[in-house]
């Protein structure tokens, strides 16, 4: 592994991280102020940012061999929260400015935003009006033909109205619309990755029952129609313009205890695509999360899922994923907390293919993390990550061992 590390980047990091340690102690927040801003500065090392085989360089797509990079993320916004009433308003927005050392066509500016209304009429009749955005940087991990003209971005917006109406005590009426924009500047036609830029228009209704103990059931009835855009339409990639899609949920809370309590999901999927029946996907999707509180100090989450991701790629049509999660946290103390993740996942790629690879793609993916956070304020927090992430795959240069490390400080005043 390369470790030429320049050191000019490095120390102005450095610099920003302890100015911002040292602004911490003349700077207060408090819980009940109508507006908060908020700063901080994150520094990651990837070695391997771009989820490369041991046996490949970047040497012939950029013209450099490292593997590693050295992330600085700043991040500057504001937060007004306020209650009218049984009215309350929220405006949370920020700006992330992602600086890459080595690879510096990744860098980036991502504005972020949560803007909210949660409406009420009367205690029975109420819902939510929320404008949603988040541009993150993508991971390497779902690209197979790395654009250096593209910064890798992914920007999800969501707009979404519902309404929760209970006239009749326990039993609650759910309906909502809503608009999913996903853009991912990576993706085009031709290419095998696994996030696709569209839009979905998505209609809900349903019914739910809550128990006295907490424990609910509910159902709900979602018809969604989706458009990838004219660009991506092609008869000889058997690419599509749009779809439609129907999901059936059950949704289930159990409260065991006071201190475990269980969710279940399961949804059918039922998608067809507006031109090509050939990449037409239905399945059964769902999770299980039982959340247990050991002691007073310290509580774990067992996930279970599984999940179906269509697709427009060349090789597969779907991806069948089949995941298992255990995530614990600690509170050492009031203002120190230690989290763990241990997760699995296994995939197969599946479906009609317009250019199909010699056998079908298989592939198992291990994450690992710990992470320890320090709060001595409440207006200031400090946070160290350690993560290792590996992919074992049948399909040759698709393995990965990638190992990163992340410090931080956040301030709100």
């Amino acid at each position: 592994m390369d470790v030429n590390i320049k050191l000019w980047p490095a120390k102005w990091s450095v610099v920003s991280f302890i100015f911002m340690a040292s602004f911490a102690i003349c700077a207060s927040a408090d819980e009940a102020d109508t507006v908060n801003f908020t700063l901080s500065h994150a520094i990651t090392y990837d070695d391997n940012l771009f989820r490369l085989d041991r046996n490949e360089s970047p040497l012939s797509t950029f013209g450099k061999t490292q593997k590693w990079e050295m992330i600085n993320a700043t991040t500057y916004g504001v937060n007004v929260s306020k209650q009218y009433s049984l009215q309350r308003f929220k405006f949370d927005i920020s700006q992330t400015s992602y600086r890459y050392q080595n690879y510096n066509f990744l860098n980036f500016d991502g504005v972020n935003y949560d803007i909210q209304w949660n409406w009420s009429v009367t205690p029975y009749l109420k819902g939510n009006l929320v404008f949603d955005r988040k541009e993150l940087p993508n991971t390497f991990a779902n690209v197979n033909n790395i654009n250096p003209l593209s910064t890798n971005t992914r920007t999800v917006k969501n707009n979404r109205f519902d309404v929760d109406w209970s006239p009749y005590g326990n039993w609650h009426l759910l309906g909502a619309i809503s608009e999913l924009t996903v853009t991912t500047d990576n993706s085009a036609p031709g290419q095998d990755n696994l996030d696709y830029s569209f839009e979905q228009k998505t209609l809900r209704t349903g019914i739910r029952y809550e128990f006295s103990s907490g424990s609910k059931l509910e159902y709900a009835a979602n018809t969604s129609d989706g458009k990838y855009g004219d660009s991506n339409f092609s008869e000889a990639l058997v690419s599509d313009r749009g779809y439609t899609e129907k999901r059936q949920e059950f949704l289930f809370r159990w409260v065991l205890s006071e201190k475990s309590k269980v969710d279940m999901k399961a949804s059918y999927l039922d998608r067809s695509n507006d031109n090509f029946s050939q990449r037409d996907v239905s399945g059964w999707i769902g999770n299980v999360n039982y959340e247990w509180d050991v002691t007073a100090k310290t509580r774990v989450n067992f996930i279970a899922a599984s999940d179906l991701y269509p697709t427009q790629a060349t090789s597969y049509t779907y991806v069948r994923q089949y995941l298992v999660a255990v995530r614990p946290t600690w509170s050492v103390t009031r203002k120190v907390s230690l989290n763990g993740d241990l997760t699995y996942r296994d995939r197969s790629y599946n479906g009609f293919a317009p250019t199909p690879l010699s056998k079908d793609r298989e592939e198992t993916t291990k994450t690992a993390s710990i992470s320890l956070n320090w709060t001595p304020r409440r207006y200031v927090s400090f946070g160290v990550m350690l993560k290792r992430e590996s992919r074992d795959s049948n399909i040759t240069n698709e393995d990965f061992v990638s190992n990163s490390a992340m410090v931080n400080a956040a301030l709100t005043f």
